[in-house]
């Protein structure tokens, strides 16, 4: 498994890659919940769908609890694009860490490692606190119509947040780490010094030099947080 090790400043390192989703499914109890979760997001796709047509044929515009719905479905979309790369490290005996050209590899694996373990301590902290909101808003909404989905906002959180942390554990003390030097990445913290009419059209040619689809947006939302 090939782990990108992308600067997004002058000193700052993210790890990154685009996993395949069907190579390393989740588990049994927290892959349902995750595929529960991905269900009630289409549902709520389909709804929000449905009221955006309902508004263009002039009828009245959705509620707060409409709008809530809506937040709650973009962020966990989102937040679980963002923690794929965790959650496939679970299976990872061999990772090839691929890392810009002004680092050696004992930097670039010490960096990474001290990454994967401020995750693992991020996501263990909060699988704790997601599960107890999902004890709390579960039986609080459980006789609202339609899916809760408040409470599975969170229930899907803590599962997100235990394969996370496992993923990242396991990067830290049980993958067989090899790496090599990539020029891109040397191109792509020249490419954040730019102006933002040039950079991003910069960082996308080297996003499909890399074989990265998403790693332009990758870069920039990171930059930015």
């Amino acid at each position: 498994m090939n782990i990108f090790l992308v600067p997004v400043d002058r000193t700052r390192h993210e790890l990154y890659c685009e996993p395949n989703d069907a190579d390393h499914p989740p588990g049994a109890v927290t892959g349902k919940l995750l595929r529960r979760a991905r269900e009630v997001l289409a549902e709520e796709q389909e709804a929000r769908r449905d009221r955006r047509t309902a508004r263009a044929a002039g009828a009245e515009a959705a509620g707060w609890g409409a709008r809530l719905r809506t937040a709650l479905t973009r962020g966990l979309a989102a937040w679980i694009s963002q923690h794929r790369l965790l959650w496939h490290m679970r299976h990872v005996r061999e990772g090839v860490l691929v890392h810009s050209g002004d680092l050696d590899a004992e930097r670039a694996l010490a960096i990474a490692r001290g990454r994967l373990q401020r995750q693992s301590d991020h996501h263990r902290f909060w699988m704790v606190i997601d599960g107890i909101a999902t004890a709390i808003f579960g039986p609080l909404f459980f006789f609202v119509p339609g899916p809760n989905l408040i409470s599975w906002y969170f229930a899907a959180k803590m599962a997100g947040h235990w394969l996370a942390f496992r993923g990242a554990r396991r990067g830290v003390s049980g993958v067989e780490w090899s790496s090599r030097v990539s020029p891109a990445l040397d191109e792509v913290r020249k490419a954040l010094a730019l102006p933002a009419g040039e950079r991003r059209p910069r960082l996308r040619e080297l996003s499909r030099e890399l074989h990265l689809e998403h790693l332009a947006t990758f870069v920039e939302r990171t930059t930015q947080a």
